[in-house]
Parts: C-alpha cells; structure tokens; sequence
C-alpha cells in the first residue's frame, strides 16, 4: 500500500490524499492494458507496456488510475490463465515510476477459470509499494468500492474520486452479458457524497469505473440526431457498428448520479476503440483511451485508439480533460463520418 507525505486511510472504504495548492493536479487515466505474461504474449506485453511508459513520461501525471482489464488470464491468446502472477509482474512494472496509483477491477482481470477470483486479487495489489485501494465494505456488492478524497493542508475535502466496481457477467458468466454498478453499490455513493455536500454545497466529484453506463449510448445516439443539449468533447465511437459494451441489466447510477447533482465527470473503458467523450445532462462521459495490444484480434496493428487520458485539475478547481495519444494521430470520427486529429 502506498505511504507517503499528505496521505492516509481514513477507514475501510475512505483515503485521504493531499493535493498542492499551489500548482495544477494531474490524474492520467490508463484502461484495458490487457497484459498476458503468458507464453503467447511476450511481443504484446513489451508494446503494451512501452506504450505506458512513453504516456506516463510525457505527463508526468500525480496519480495514476487504471480502469479495469489491467491483466489477460485469456489460454488462447495469453498461454496462462494465472492472474496471480500477471498481477505481481504488473505491480514490479509499475511501483518502477514511484507515483501513487489506484484501479478498478474489469471484466477480463479475473476472467473465468483464472487462478484467483477478485478477493484474491486485490490482496495481490494492495501489497504494490505505491498502490492506492481497498476492497471496500463488505456489505456492498463488489470488490473495490471506495473513495479518494483529495484534500488541503487541513483534510478539508476538495473533490472526491470514487472508485466502482461495474463488477463482470450479469449471472456470473460470460455468455449472461455484461453486469453494472449495482443499486446498493449506488445508493452508498451517493449517500456519503450528499455528506460530503453539506458539509462543502459547491463540492464537485469524479467517478471511475470499467464498463460505460447505458446513458452514454443514450447520449450519442441522441447527439447523432442533433441534439444540442448533448456537447460533444473528443473522439469518436469506432468500435464495429458503434457498438457500447453496456449491460443488458438497466441500472440507475446515472440517473441518480443526475439527480444527486455531485458527480461532474465519470470516465470508464472496456471498449478499446471508443475514445468519445461528451456532456450529457451536466455529467461529462469519457471512455479512456486503451493500451491493448492483446486482447482484439488485430490491434496490434491500430494505434488510433491507443494512449492515454490526462484529467487536469486546476487550483481554481476547474476541470480539464484531453487525450493523449500515443501517436500523433487519433480517430476523431462521429455521426458516421471519418477523420483523423493531429496533434
């Protein structure tokens, strides 16, 4: 677990982290790394994890959040099914940086007949040196349900980050479909955000999870139709027939999410060539940009979609978020239509 200046464990669900008040504050979001560690992977891993480097040194980010699918316990295309092993390979690679990190687990890290289930693997990652979690509370659904709350000098808190569990299959295989944030996992957060609010009422948050919400899909379609009251941001939605890897289950944790007037930002991944982000019902949606090289037939061979996203937090408290591809090119293409953004 990570120890350093300006930062402890409140309790079993809460970290407080100190932030500078003096300069800007920069989260790098990271998904779908997708590593093997396998028989088959080794050429894949070394371009997945170079890919990492080459972001995490040209942002020098404060805190790292990887949301979900960080390992591949796939036979076919890893040559292993023990996660146990990718996970301390992993933590070794990445404790090098000696910046503080945290993460989500997603559908893939813990994938069926893997050597350990996601108890197991978050004792695994909460032994890396600079490594942000906690299982959470037992009573809630998941594992992996917590806050990072970014503080001042004096533990007054300026932005809560919330860390969900969008947990795997909706009956626990892979042919059920995909889960979601689940309602009791929902209610939790909103409860202690609204806490949170009475004691700041202009206290702003950010929540990160593996898999989109269904109102993202919602959102696009809608802004296809020229909807203005959808704002589009970046990127694009490439993945074939514009598919969303949503749950079949509906869900309301953006609806209440919404209703509960906190969360500004929500950012997940699981779709490795979606990089949309856009502003639906005041709540910025943002798929990550992904890292793998692994896990879709082919991508080795595209780069469009691959990098990183930076989320800035400036001392006056505003937001700003952009990718940052690995390349200088990126997809940009939205309402069917297809160009490429230097940068």
């Amino acid at each position: 677990m990570f120890c350093g200046d300006g930062f402890r464990q409140k309790d079993e669900e809460t970290f407080l982290l100190e932030i500078p008040e003096n300069r800007d504050y920069k989260i790098l979001q990271h998904t779908d790394l997708h590593l093997g560690f396998g028989i088959f992977s080794h050429k894949k891993d070394k371009m997945a994890l170079d890919a990492v480097t080459k972001i995490i040194n040209r942002t020098s980010p404060d805190l790292i959040v990887f949301t979900g699918d960080i390992i591949f316990p796939f036979l076919p295309k890893a040559g292993t099914m023990n996660n146990k092993k990718q996970a301390e390979r992993f933590i070794r690679f990445i404790d090098r940086f000696k910046i503080p990190y945290t993460l989500v687990f997603g559908n893939h890290d813990c994938e069926m007949g893997a050597k350990c289930g996601r108890e197991q693997l978050a004792d695994i990652f909460t032994k890396g040196k600079y490594c942000i979690f906690s299982k959470g509370r037992k009573d809630i659904f998941g594992v992996g349900n917590f806050f990072i709350n970014l503080t001042d000098k004096q533990e007054n808190v300026l932005m809560p980050l919330v860390m969900l569990d969008s947990n795997m299959y909706g009956d626990g295989w892979f042919f059920s479909g995909f889960d979601c944030i689940h309602e009791d996992q929902t209610e939790w957060c909103m409860n202690r955000l609204s806490k949170l609010k009475k004691i700041n009422p202009d206290i702003k948050a950010m929540a990160f999870f593996h898999m989109p919400v269904r109102e993202f899909k919602e959102a696009y379609e809608k802004m296809k139709l020229g909807d203005k009251r959808v704002v589009y941001e970046h990127g694009s939605i490439a993945e074939k027939d514009e598919y969303f890897g949503i749950s079949y289950k509906k869900g309301d944790f953006f609806k209440k999410a919404v209703e509960n007037g906190i969360i500004k930002w929500m950012f997940c991944g699981h779709d490795h060539l979606n990089t949309l982000s856009l502003t639906y019902k005041g709540i910025r949606l943002t798929y990550g940009m992904s890292i793998d090289c692994l896990g879709y037939n082919g991508i080795s061979k595209s780069y469009i979609q691959r990098g990183g996203t930076l989320i800035t937090r400036k001392t006056d408290g505003r937001v700003d978020i952009k990718m940052i591809p690995l390349t200088r090119t990126v997809s940009t293409r939205v309402r069917g239509e297809s160009k490429n953004q230097q940068y």
